[in-house]
């Protein structure tokens, strides 16, 4: 590892350089308010008097060794792309503004010197920032002769441009480009095969980088590959998890949930939120083709399953799907770690659909009757933790049925009994409600063809006991809960 201090300058003039973005980053994510900060500071210093500079932190960049005499030498970026991505799209602005008011010298000097590789003739090595596919789409079509407002895809990196560029003028310019000369940063250079890049991102991320637990999976995943295959594992099967862990209802992404979910199921123990990153490095010390090519397969197979469990309207098959949706409603999510070998048993054709649902009503009976005896649901963790474990697959149903029964204490399965007479005395209508909800709609939908949509927010509970009843209703019921009943009509 090779650490010193130098001008941006001359970072981003080098010959014959790309600075490529890995696959494994995460998305440009600026926004105006961290844009408007940088430009304010590069102002201030492009207006001083004095030789000032300014500090902007450091870029952590990987190469390949020694560099080959003609060719392009590509410095993989492991910390700094944002800072990098933003002020290249202040040059590019820049540069733009020179294009548009015959400023036609310094246009040539940014663009050869810093936007592009002048002399080389390849269309991928040819822009000196290689950024991951959507960015690349839109620094190209800014690069070009198009209106940015005419970028068909939503982008950062656009509207960011678009930021700088309406801040450039006759009186700014000048000040902005010396500005960006004086900025100063350290550039962090590691040698591919003799530095541990994981090592040093992880001490970055504890300095304050803020990354998810996934992130730094992903990181671990794809870091030590080569360029070729951290595209290859990243589009097959990384982009893949990332696009199915996801909820479709907030666009909330659920990787590191998923992750933490599957690593309970194949340890049998559930890892702390902030630890995922940890078990998962712990378990997977050996990233060798089997992990690659089976590890990550599986994983990726849980993925498009997970998002069915937490997008229900995905299952295509409606019975599991509303099955799914009660799961749900119910925020049973300790039960993932058992639904997912189990829904992958289904998928794989080793449990026919009717018993998966069987197992999916189970999971809701056995939660909810426990609700209602008020026991306790830190409980549920340990037993959903381990519960795949007791199922016999040649007697898939009648073993979960049997492990359940056979509970005791805290983590027993209530009998009918036991709820029969919790419910004579427990106000269910003062009660959170996605249990309240979910004993209404059983209790609409039993028996019922016609089902209700009880999700509009425009039905409202008026009786359960009918005013007119049937004369079922009086010879099922015993005497004393039809006079209670009749009673409070």
């Amino acid at each position: 590892m090779v650490a010193n201090q130098i001008t941006l300058t001359s970072f981003l003039t080098q010959n014959k350089t790309q600075f490529v973005i890995p696959v494994y980053q995460r998305n440009y994510d600026w926004t105006e308010v961290q844009c408007r900060q940088l430009l304010e500071d590069i102002v201030e210093i492009g207006t001083s008097g004095r030789n000032d500079t300014h500090f902007i932190g450091s870029i952590v960049f990987i190469h390949d060794g020694v560099h080959l005499a003609g060719e392009v030498n590509p410095l993989v970026i492991i910390d700094g792309q944002q800072r990098l991505t933003t002020i290249t799209i202040l040059y590019l602005a820049l540069y733009k503004y020179a294009q548009k008011n015959g400023m036609e010298e310094k246009a040539a000097e940014i663009n050869d010197t810093i936007l592009i590789n002048k002399f080389v003739k390849e269309d991928s090595s040819k822009l000196k920032l290689k950024q991951t596919d959507s960015n690349s789409r839109a620094l190209k079509f800014l690069m070009s002769n198009n209106k940015p407002e005419d970028y068909p895809e939503y982008s950062r990196l656009r509207d960011n441009y678009m930021f700088f560029f309406n801040h450039i003028n006759s009186d700014t310019f000048e000040t902005i480009h010396n500005g960006l000369n004086r900025l100063l940063f350290v550039q962090i250079s590691l040698e591919r095969g003799k530095d541990d890049p994981q090592r040093i991102f992880e001490s970055l991320n504890s300095t304050g980088l803020e990354l998810s637990q996934a992130d730094l999976i992903r990181n671990y995943i794809l870091m030590v590959l080569e360029p070729r295959e951290q595209t290859r594992i990243f589009n097959e099967y990384w982009e893949v998890i990332e696009n199915n862990a996801k909820s479709e209802s907030d666009d909330e992404s659920k990787v590191s949930d998923l992750i933490r979910d599957y690593m309970t199921f194949i340890n049998k123990k559930i890892p702390n939120k902030n630890k995922v990153y940890e078990e998962f490095k712990t378990k997977f010390k050996i990233r060798n083709s089997d992990f690659y090519n089976g590890t990550l397969a599986e994983l990726k197979q849980y993925a498009i399953l997970y998002n069915k469990i937490i997008n229900p309207k995905r299952e295509t098959i409606k019975e599991i799907s509303k099955e799914l949706y009660s799961i749900n409603q119910l925020e049973i999510n300790v039960s993932y770690p058992f639904i997912l070998p189990v829904y992958n048993d289904y998928s794989q054709g080793g449990l026919s659909k009717s018993d998966f649902i069987k197992v999916l009503n189970i999971i809701q009976s056995y939660t909810w009757r426990r609700f209602v005896l008020g026991l306790p649901t830190s409980a549920l963790n340990k037993i959903f933790m381990v519960l795949y474990s007791d199922i016999d697959k040649m007697d898939y149903v009648p073993s979960l049925e049997r492990s359940l029964v056979k509970k005791r204490g805290t983590q027993r399965f209530p009998t009918d009994k036991e709820i029969e007479t919790a419910l004579r005395d427990k106000d269910m209508y003062n009660t959170q409600a996605k249990n309240r909800l979910y004993l209404f709609e059983k209790l609409e939908h039993y028996n019922n063809n016609e089902l209700v949509d009880l999700n509009t927010g425009k039905i409202t509970i008026e009786h359960i006991f009918p005013q007119n009843p049937n004369p079922r209703w009086k010879a099922e019921l015993e005497v004393e809960d039809y006079k209670m009943f009749d009673g409070n009509l």
